[in-house]
């Protein structure tokens, strides 16, 4: 219970446990799906979509390895945490930066189906969504190891001018994210609803409106945390709310959606679901004929090993030994 809220609240143990079991919980979820999707996801043809897909698979999964975990031991254990020191920055940098990455894969990922959908005859090469995926990334890994770097050298020093400095570069960290933050979450609503609107107007009647539709919901429902983000720094910036916004913005909304995305990919794509219902099905099928052909094996075997089966067998197919029940 050592997570400060900066709420002064006497419900902060419980909101410590209580998030505690929240992380706990989003690690096994996403620990169980995202290799899951990951493996299925594999197995088709090589297209932008599975593409990004892969990459969110992959970005939530490692989101689990070390910052997740890391804080779920501060919400549960009594370890003092300090926010400005090395060793709780490394956490907190791998989970934002993975994160972000995760986001912004959402966010081309609603951006490329509006471009597919509305303007089919446009060709969208995979290195552009490559180089802007990679250069954001390369952006993030920067900016959040400049401030990691800077705060593991001077979070040690007591002195107030050092914690105010810190403080300072921290705070505009999380602007500099969260005007990031803003801007893919709204470019991924938009194009979404845009994708929706246009399919619903222009494609009645077609068979596979639905299913186009579907995904397109299925984006915008992946989005949802990062509005939930955009919302809690409104009114903390308004200052209607006092909370952590390091916290909701680095570790639990990269949490949340590390379980949320692989949980919503996979109740709402049909096919991902006959695949993994169909392999299944297959594994239990072949285990099921190697289970009976040694298990016939034995009896032949058992049957072999009985000497007067054995002698009987071997009698036979002597006609004269056929019992007649018939009167003499």
């Amino acid at each position: 219970m050592t997570f400060d809220f900066e709420t002064d609240s006497r419900y902060e143990p419980y909101l410590n446990y209580s998030l505690g079991a929240f992380t706990i919980l989003c690690v096994l979820v996403s620990s169980a799906l995202n290799p899951l999707i990951l493996y299925f996801r594999n197995k088709k043809e090589r297209t932008i979509k599975n593409f990004l897909f892969n990459v969110i698979a992959v970005s939530d999964f490692l989101t689990n390895l070390l910052p997740a975990t890391f804080i779920g031991y501060v919400f549960l254990s009594s370890t003092k945490f300090d926010q400005y020191t090395l060793l709780n920055q490394i956490p907190e940098f791998f989970c934002c930066t993975l994160g972000c990455v995760s986001q912004v894969t959402v966010t081309l990922m609603a951006v490329t189906r509006m471009i597919k959908i509305i303007k089919p005859y446009l060709t969208i090469y995979f290195k552009w969504v490559l180089s802007y995926l990679v250069l954001y990334t390369i952006y993030m890994v920067l900016g959040n190891a400049g401030f990691l770097l800077y705060a593991g050298l001077n979070g040690s020093d007591e002195k107030a001018g050092k914690k105010m400095e810190l403080a300072i570069l921290d705070s505009w960290n999380t602007y500099v994210c969260a005007a990031m933050n803003m801007f893919h979450c709204f470019l991924g609503i938009t194009s979404s609803f845009i994708t929706v609107a246009y399919l619903r107007i222009n494609m009645r009647g077609i068979g596979d409106q639905v299913s186009k539709v579907r995904g397109s919901n299925t984006i915008l429902i992946m989005n949802i945390p990062y509005l939930i983000s955009i919302v809690i720094n409104f009114l903390v910036l308004s200052q209607t709310i006092k909370i952590n916004v390091g916290l909701v913005n680095h570790y639990m909304i990269p949490i949340l959606t590390s379980a949320l995305n692989p949980t919503v990919v996979l109740m709402r794509t049909n096919t991902l679901r006959s695949d993994i219902a169909a392999s299944t099905y297959q594994s239990g099928s072949q285990y099921g004929r190697l289970s009976s052909k040694h298990s016939g094996t034995g009896r032949r075997l058992r049957k072999d090993s009985n000497p007067f089966i054995l002698q009987f067998s071997r009698l036979q197919p002597s006609s004269s030994l056929k019992c007649d029940h018939s009167p003499n």
